[in-house]
């Protein structure tokens, strides 16, 4: 790269239509384009969600509705705009993205892939380097035959709270607050079955997934209509984090746990399984309460001894958003991804 040139980035994402990859995807690109000396392109799989998000924000954005590397008109569009772009940094998430990278490099483009859970290494042969967003994600690859040397440990950032509030039919002193995938892993299943014995709270779900019915019907079982909510995902989750007196991670497998973070950044406590990346991230009534996974009772017994503790609530409120500030905040993120690529350019 030339001296006082822009890095030209390409990032390239397939993904769901929602998740914490994906929300951190539209997060960084986001932020990426407010630098003055990056260039950046972008290509998503056919999404109108978040297309109409980006391109609000984002000049060069493309789509492509089949993306994968069975579809010779796909591996055709992303060569066609690696060419004409020509840039310096390739930046893939995921599988699917790393795995449509060409076999050939066009010139000295750099590819990077960037990983969020514990994938197969196999779609990740084309890249030159790896980033992981959890020191465990890192250690994991390098036993899979990668050299260290090669693998930068990069967590994610969280989204400052934005001063917007919900109606969400609750007291928001009694207000538990839950958000993600409605997925096996995510343990709102535990959560909900927890309800009957925190009988002066109410919870709110917000999320989507194909556990939905499974869900209402643990309601409607618990006779929880009342103090039960599911919520459709949103963007825009100040709104019901500031809402919320607490949130509750309770996941079964979560290799690092944005919601956590959200949490932090929103100053509101935290409670979580302790497994996983939220297991490792909070540290037992100084940034939060751990409950031991899958133990109904030791979660109710953490809600409750935050809820009749000002004293502990106030310093994992504090210390949370400490940590917030000093690890996971949009400026530190963006400068160690831009100080990485500079470093390797």
């Amino acid at each position: 790269m030339a001296i006082n040139s822009k890095l030209r980035i390409l990032n390239i994402i397939a993904g769901a239509e929602f998740g914490g990859a994906e929300s951190f995807f539209e997060r960084l690109t986001m932020s990426f384009e407010m630098k003055k000396n990056i260039d950046q392109t972008v290509i998503i799989k056919e999404n109108k969600t978040r297309y109409n998000l980006l391109k609000k924000n984002i000049e060069n954005i493309k789509q492509i509705k089949l993306f994968n590397n069975l579809n010779p008109f796909c591996l055709f569009k992303v060569k066609k705009i690696i060419s004409e772009f020509q840039p310096n940094i390739i930046l893939t998430w995921m599988n699917r993205a790393s795995n449509i990278l060409p076999t050939r490099k066009h010139s000295n483009e750099i590819n990077v892939g960037r990983l969020g859970g514990f994938y197969k290494i196999k779609n990740y042969v084309k890249c030159n380097y790896l980033i992981t967003n959890t020191p465990d994600l890192k250690k994991y690859v390098i036993t899979k035959g990668w050299d260290p040397k090669y693998v930068e440990y990069i967590p994610n950032f969280v989204s400052q709270s934005k001063n917007l509030n919900l109606d969400l039919g609750f007291s928001k002193e009694k207000t538990i607050i839950c958000m993600g995938r409605f997925h096996k892993n995510k343990a709102i299943d535990l959560l909900i079955k927890s309800m009957p014995f925190l009988s002066t709270f109410n919870l709110a779900i917000v999320g989507n997934g194909k556990l939905k019915n499974s869900y209402d019907t643990l309601i409607k079982q618990f006779d929880l209509e009342s103090r039960v909510k599911i919520f459709e995902w949103s963007r825009n989750i100040s709104e019901y984090l500031n809402s919320s007196c607490v949130l509750v991670c309770p996941s079964r497998h979560e290799p690092f746990g944005n919601i956590v973070v959200d949490g932090w950044a929103h100053r509101i406590p935290v409670v979580v399984a302790d497994t996983g990346g939220p297991g490792k991230i909070v540290k037992h009534k100084y940034n939060g309460l751990k409950f031991e996974s899958e133990n109904i009772f030791d979660l109710v017994s953490k809600i409750k001894e935050l809820d009749s503790n000002a004293t502990l609530r106030k310093r994992v409120v504090t210390n949370g958003f400490n940590e917030y500030k000093k690890n996971y905040s949009e400026d530190v993120i963006v400068s160690k991804y831009l100080n990485f690529f500079k470093r390797i350019t």
